[in-house]
């Protein structure tokens, strides 16, 4: 008997003022190639999202596996077991190679893969060691669309797969070869949901849905795929990726040092930083870049908007990269610069509690704008405008500083 892999429930999804899907159902199972077709606008993406986790629902249920991962109360669970999706924005972020990018794509369903035939059978074996935001836009396509297929290239088990117009930029070759494997993974107990336009998708479909109603396709005859993944450690996923976003681009010298950097400099602008009088003044122009660092937010925050890199994460799980520790460093570093610059000489104990703060303030703001990220136009949202929040507790901690 065939397993259900994902089965959405009565939703009712809206989007700004309208209501896109209404008393929604869909299923898929095992071996299904599930193609959803119709016009621009009429909801084929929104099944999508909403079948990733990543839209609201004002009624309704989604369940991967059989084991509910969101609900229209607000509930929202990591899927039990991985999947693969490909967003109509690739969802990957321009300064990972193509290698590092899959490779962490097969690491979160706990498999090593040789890439290799995958990348040679797209014609981009040439290029991986490339940064994405090197390849031209097609180039691009075929990475996200193999993301989206690779947790079931690499699991023997059922796999979930979500493809929203995977086709898009593809030249004819690519389709062609886009369409055997899917055929191919459906053959091996796979299941897939797609949303697409064109025809070569459609004539693969074993259920076809216009959003209305569903109806039988053809019958899948394809060989089926045969696993390349091995197991493998999965241990730190979310560390090491983070902070290799954050390296690769330099984003944290970038955004936090040149904070701190800014706030030292206004401070020899103004004057000789030495001859603060000691105590609170003192300390508290030692601290100052620091704060100033942490208050700039995790680089890879910002790094993980491209491409709605952050929405294809948040969809893997309930977490996203991010630099954890990054501040520490930063902070430490600014701390004892700000400590010879003020006073000659360094202090330990305020470059510890400027690495602390820093992180401390990083780790704040970064919950600050992950608390935006379901929301339909994040970048919209003057979050920021809570940071002064954050002047309390640095004039509570200087206060203390100053004691010591």
């Amino acid at each position: 008997m065939a397993e259900v892999l994902l089965s959405i429930k009565g939703a009712e999804v809206r989007r700004g003022m309208g209501i896109v899907l209404s008393s929604f159902d869909l299923q898929v199972n095992s071996g299904d190639i599930v193609v959803i077709h119709g016009a621009n606008g009429s909801g084929k993406s929104t099944v999508i999202e909403t079948a990733a986790r990543l839209l609201p629902m004002e009624k309704g249920q989604v369940s991967h596996h059989q084991h509910l991962t969101l609900h229209s109360d607000g509930r929202r669970k990591k899927p039990i077991k991985p999947f693969g999706l490909t967003l109509q924005s690739n969802g990957v972020i321009g300064s990972e190679t193509i290698e590092n990018h899959l490779r962490t794509v097969a690491a979160l369903a706990g498999k090593e893969v040789d890439l290799a035939p995958l990348l040679e059978s797209y014609d981009i074996q040439h290029r991986t060691q490339d940064i994405i935001a090197h390849l031209s836009g097609g180039q691009q396509r075929k990475v996200a669309v193999l993301a989206g297929l690779l947790p079931a290239m690499v699991c023997d088990e059922p796999t979930l797969v979500l493809l929203d117009e995977p086709d898009a930029g593809l030249d004819d070759a690519a389709i062609k070869t886009l369409t055997q494997h899917i055929a191919s993974l459906a053959s091996a107990g796979h299941g897939l949901l797609i949303a697409s336009h064109n025809p070569s998708l459609r004539e693969i479909g074993t259920k076809l849905h216009n959003l209305e109603a569903e109806k039988t396709g053809v019958v899948n005859t394809a060989e089926p795929w045969k696993t390349r993944g091995q197991p493998t450690q999965t241990r730190n996923i979310l560390f090491r990726t983070g902070h290799r976003y954050a390296s690769s681009t330099h984003a944290g010298l970038a955004r936090n040092g040149l904070a701190a950097l800014m706030v030292l400099g206004c401070m020899l602008a103004l004057g000789d930083p030495s001859i603060l009088p000691s105590g609170l003044w003192q300390t508290g122009g030692i601290l100052a870049p620091a704060f100033a660092s942490g208050l700039a937010g995790d680089p890879t925050s910002h790094l993980m908007q491209e491409a709605r890199a952050n929405d294809w994460w948040r969809s893997q799980g309930q977490r996203t990269p991010s630099a954890l520790g990054l501040g520490v460093l930063i902070g430490g570093v600014v701390t004892a610069g700000a400590c010879y610059v003020c006073i000659g000489e360094i202090e330990i104990m305020l470059v510890l509690i400027g690495a602390i703060m820093c992180e401390g303030t990083m780790g704040g703001v970064r919950l600050l704008h992950a608390s935006t990220q379901r929301l339909a136009r994040p970048n919209a949202v003057f979050i920021r405008l809570l940071l002064p929040a954050f002047i309390l507790p640095w004039a509570l901690i200087v206060s203390w500083a100053a004691g010591l």
